[in-house]
C-alpha cells in the first residue's frame, strides 16, 4: 500500500509526471459515475488528509468503497475510538464501504528488531476498527532487516508473521502482504516460503504494480509467480529516479512499470478483488511529503481516470468474450468456508434495535459492508444496499412495534438497510436463481470462536455460518459452470429486519416487491439440509387490562389484572389447542403475562401476549377470528365465576370494559405449496426433502406468497433447536457449512444445465423487467 518509496528524499521528477498544461481524461469535477468501474478504488489519504475530501472525490468517482490509511494526517490505529466510529457513519451515509485499512505492522518504520507488542497491539486494535467500518483486510509487509545475517532475518520475520496470522485467524482478520519493505517484499520466492511456512488463509498477498520500479524488478515477471495468492491489489506506475531507491510517480501506463502487464495477467487469472489506486502523484502521507503547489484530488482523479481507461483493456485483451453455446459444467471443486469472514461477522454486533433497545451496538450497515468485499472476490456486485422509505414501511399488516420504531424517526431505518448483490447480468426471472440470507441476529450468545471443527456464537447458524457458505457455494459453482455470470444470473440478498419480531417487512418484503426475485428461490435457514418448500406466518394477540390498582389492605377496592390475565391465559389456551374440538389451525403460543413484581399491591393493570402460527392465509385469518370468539367467552366466564366474590367482584362487573383485543401483526401471508416442476427440479439438484409430517417454521420465505413463476423452498445447515440458534451456545459445524455450500453449488450448476443458452444478440435478454415479469 505504502508502495516503495523510502521515508526519506522528496518527490521526483514533477508531481504527476507530466508536462505542464497536459491534459488526461475528464477534469476534476467530472460528473459521478466516469469512472464507476465496481472494482476501482483507491486510497483516500493521497487525494485529500481530511475525510470528508476523500469521500468528496470517491464520490466524483462514482466509486463505491475507499482504502483507508490515516485521516487528518493521523494514522488509522492512532485514532480514538470515537473518530473511527464518527469516519464509519459519514462513509456509510456517503454509500462508501472500505476494502482495506493500511497498517504500520512490520513496515519501513519497525524493522525486525523492534518491539512485537506494537504489532501485536496495533493488530487487536485495527481487528476493532474494522468491525466498525465494515472491512477485514489489513495491509502489512515483513520487516526491514536490522543488521542481522539473512537466515536469522528470515528466521525472526517467519516467528513474527506465524504469531501475527494465528491472533488475526481468532479475530476473523486477514493480513495481506504487500511486495514493498521487508524479507519478503521484493522477492517472490521469499514471498512464497512466507506463505509457505505461516500455511494459513488469514495470511495472503497484496500486489503494488509501481514498487518494482523503486526496488529494482521487474513486476509482471515478479506478479506471474504470485497470481494465485493476490487478494488485493495497489495500482501505481513511474519510472526510476536518479539514485537506487527513488522513482517519479507518473498517470498509470506512463510508466515503465508494466500496469498494462499486469492487469492483463490478474484479469486473465480471474482475479475479482479490488484495484486500489496509490499513485504517489502529490501526497505521500506515510511519509509526510507534499508536492508544493500541487492539487492532489485533480491530480487523484486523473489518475483514476487512466486506470478506468486501462482495466476494460486489460479485460478484454484478457479474456475474449465467448460465443453463446451449449453449457459446459464440470464437477464443482469442494468449496472453502471462509473461516475469517465467518469470525468477522461472529465478531460484528448485530442484532436489531427491536432486539436490543437504543442504544446498543449494532454495526449491521458495517457488517454488510464486509459480506460485499468478500463477495466482490466471487464476482458478485452490489446493485443495491439502501432502506426502504418510512412510507413503504408504515402499512397494515406490518408489526405494530416496527410502526412504532419507524414513526418515531429516520435513525432506525437508516441503521437497518438490505444488501443485494449479483453475479452477472440482469436477466429475466427464468434465468435468475435468487438466494436470501440475514446478517441480523437475535441479542445475546456467546463469545464468538472456532476449534478447527466448530463456531460458536450468535449467528453461527441462523444465519452469518449459512451466508458465508453461500458464497462459497456460489464461488464453487461458478469455477465449475462458466454460463454463470452469462446467461444464468445469481441474485443474493442479505437482508435486515428478519429477527426482532420484524418479519422482513422492512428488509426482504420490500426487496421482492422491487423485482429482487429470481425462478428458484432459497432462503438459507437451518434446515438440517433439507429443503422445505413451505413456511409459517404468525399473528401476535396482545390482550390488555387497563383498571384502577389498589393497595394490599383493600384489595377488592382496584380491578385485579393478574387474577383476570391468568384465568383468560387458561381458558384461552384450552380453548385453541389443537385438541379442542373447533379450534382454528396452527399452534397457539402462551406467553408474556405481565402485570408487576411488588407482592403487596393489587395490579389493575397488564397485558397477555398469544402468538399463532398458520400455514396459509385463511388459517391466520381463522385464528384471529377465534382469539376474538373465545376471548368474549373468557370474558363472559370470567365475570360469572367472580361475581359474587368478595376480593374480585369489581373486576368482574367490569372485565369486559376494562380489557381490550390489540393485534401487534396480522395479515402476514404465508408459504404454502409450491409447484410440482421446482420439487422435481431440487431432485435433480440431489437436494433431500423435509419431511411433510414435521412442522415448518416462520422466516421471510413468506414474502413470496403468491409470486407467479417462482419456486420457493427454505434451505440451510443445522437446526434451530439442536444448534441453540436463540439460546445459549449457539453453533454451527464447519462440516454442515461445507456440506450445505455443496448443496449451493449443485443447486446452480443444475439450474444452468436446465437453461438454455441466450440466443446470440438478444438484445432483450438482459433488459430490466418489472415485478412479477422478471428479476431486477
Amino acid at each position: 500500500m505504502y508502495g516503495s518509496d523510502a521515508p526519506a528524499g522528496p518527490l521526483a521528477g514533477s508531481p504527476a509526471g507530466l508536462p505542464a498544461g497536459s491534459p488526461e481524461g475528464p477534469p476534476a469535477g467530472a460528473p459521478a459515475g466516469v469512472a464507476a468501474d465496481p472494482r476501482i478504488t483507491g486510497i483516500g489519504d493521497e487525494a485529500a488528509p481530511g475525510l470528508d475530501g476523500q469521500i468528496a472525490v470517491a464520490r466524483r468517482l462514482g466509486w463505491s468503497a475507499l482504502e483507508l490509511r490515516s485521516i487528518d494526517e493521523t494514522p488509522l490505529a492512532e485514532l480514538p475510538p470515537e473518530a473511527v466510529e464518527s469516519a464509519a457513519d459519514r462513509l456509510h451515509a456517503a454509500g462508501l464501504g472500505v476494502v482495506c485499512l493500511g497498517s504500520r505492522i512490520a513496515n519501513w518504520a519497525r524493522p525486525v528488531t523492534a518491539d512485537f507488542s506494537a504489532d501485536l497491539a496495533e493488530l487487536d486494535r485495527l481487528a476493532a476498527y474494522g468491525r466498525i467500518l465494515g472491512c477485514r483486510s489489513l495491509r502489512v509487509m515483513s520487516y526491514p532487516n536490522d543488521g542481522l545475517p539473512e537466515p536469522e532475518w528470515a528466521r525472526r520475520v517467519t516467528d513474527r508473521m506465524r504469531r501475527l496470522v494465528r491472533r488475526a485467524e481468532d479475530l476473523g482478520v486477514e493480513l495481506l502482504h504487500e511486495n514493498c519493505s521487508g524479507w519478503a517484499g521484493a522477492r517472490a520466492d521469499r514471498a512464497l516460503r512466507l506463505l509457505d511456512a505461516v500455511d494459513s488463509p488469514a495470511l495472503r498477498l497484496l500486489f503494488d504494480t509501481g514498487n518494482g520500479v523503486a526496488h529494482g524488478y521487474d513486476a509482471p515477471a515478479m506478479l506471474r509467480e504470485l497470481l494465485p495468492y493476490v487478494a488485493h491489489v495497489h495500482v501505481k506506475d513511474g519510472v526510476p529516479g536518479e539514485r537506487p531507491g527513488e522513482a517519479s510517480y507518473t498517470l498509470p501506463g506512463d510508466g515503465t512499470a508494466g500496469v498494462a502487464d499486469c492487469l492483463r495477467l490478474l484479469e486473465d487469472h480471474g482475479y475479482r478483488g479490488a484495484y486500489s489506486l496509490e499513485p504517489h502523484l502529490a501526497l505521500l502521507p506515510h511519509a509526510g511529503l507534499r508536492s508544493e503547489g500541487a492539487d492532489a484530488a485533480e491530480l487523484f482523479t486523473r489518475a483514476a481516470h487512466r486506470l478506468a481507461t486501462l482495466l476494460p483493456a486489460a479485460a478484454t485483451a484478457a479474456r475474449p468474450r465467448a460465443v453463446p453455446g451449449p453449457a459446459r459444467t464440470a464437477e464443482p471443486p469442494r468449496p472453502r468456508i471462509d473461516h475469517g469472514l465467518l469470525l468477522h461477522l461472529l465478531h460484528t454486533p448485530t442484532a436489531g434495535p427491536l432486539e436490543t433497545g437504543p442504544g446498543a451496538p449494532h454495526a449491521l450497515r458495517a457488517a454488510q459492508h464486509a459480506y460485499a468485499t468478500a463477495a466482490a472476490r466471487s464476482g458478485l456486485r452490489v446493485v443495491r444496499h439502501q432502506a426502504p422509505p418510512a412510507f413503504a414501511v408504515l402499512r397494515d399488516d406490518t408489526p405494530a412495534q416496527v410502526r412504532a420504531a419507524v414513526a418515531a424517526g429516520p435513525r432506525f431505518l437508516d441503521a437497518q438497510p438490505s444488501l443485494v448483490l449479483r453475479l452477472g447480468p440482469v436477466l429475466p426471472r427464468a434465468r435468475t436463481v435468487m438466494f436470501n440470507v440475514h446478517l441480523d441476529t437475535v441479542a445475546g450468545g456467546p463469545s464468538p470462536a472456532f476449534d478447527g471443527s466448530r463456531f460458536t456464537g450468535r449467528g453461527a447458524v441462523d444465519a452469518k455460518g449459512p451466508a458465508v457458505a453461500l458464497l462459497a457455494g456460489v464461488e464453487a459453482a461458478a469455477r465449475a459452470c462458466p454460463r454463470l455470470g452469462t446467461d444464468v444470473s445469481v441474485l443474493v440478498q442479505a437482508v435486515a429486519g428478519e429477527e426482532g419480531g420484524a418479519l422482513g417487512t422492512f428488509g426482504t418484503r420490500p426487496l421482492v416487491e422491487a423485482g429482487y426475485v429470481g425462478r428458484v428461490n432459497v432462503f438459507c435457514e437451518p434446515t438440517g439440509l433439507r429443503h422445505l418448500p413451505r413456511a409459517t406466518a404468525a399473528s401476535t394477540a396482545r390482550i390488555t387490562v387497563a383498571g384502577d390498582d389498589a393497595i394490599d389492605d383493600r384489595p377488592g377496592a382496584g380491578h385485579n389484572a393478574s387474577v383476570l390475565l391468568g384465568f383468560l391465559a387458561q381458558h384461552l389456551a384450552a380453548a385453541l389447542d389443537p385438541s379442542a374440538p373447533g379450534a382454528p389451525p396452527g399452534t397457539v403460543c402462551v406467553a408474556g403475562l405481565h402485570t408487576g413484581t411488588r407482592h403487596n399491591k393489587v395490579y389493575g393493570g397488564g397485558e397477555l401476549l398469544l402468538n399463532l402460527a398458520h400455514a396459509t392465509t385463511a388459517d391466520g385469518a381463522a385464528a384471529e377470528r377465534a382469539v376474538a370468539e373465545h376471548l368474549s367467552r373468557g370474558l363472559d366466564a370470567f365475570a360469572e365465576r367472580f361475581a359474587g366474590t368478595a376480593l374480585f367482584a369489581r373486576t368482574a362487573a367490569d372485565a369486559a370494559r376494562v380489557t381490550r383485543l390489540e393485534w401487534d401483526k396480522r395479515g402476514i401471508p404465508a408459504l404454502g405449496e409450491q409447484p410440482a416442476w421446482g420439487e422435481e427440479f431440487m431432485i435433480r439438484a440431489g437436494i433431500p426433502r423435509w419431511p411433510d409430517h414435521e412442522p415448518a417454521f416462520t422466516c421471510d420465505a413468506i414474502w413470496l406468497s403468491g409470486v407467479p413463476d417462482t419456486f420457493t423452498t427454505v434451505l440451510g445447515p443445522g437446526l434451530l433447536d439442536t444448534h441453540h440458534a436463540h439460546a445459549d451456545g449457539e453453533f454451527a459445524d464447519l462440516a454442515d457449512l461445507e456440506a450445505f455450500a455443496g448443496q449451493v453449488a449443485a443447486l446452480l450448476t443444475a439450474f444452468a444445465a436446465d437453461t438454455p443458452p441466450l440466443p446470440a444478440g438478444d438484445d432483450d435478454a438482459t433488459a430490466p423487467h418489472p415485478h412479477r415479469a422478471g428479476a431486477r
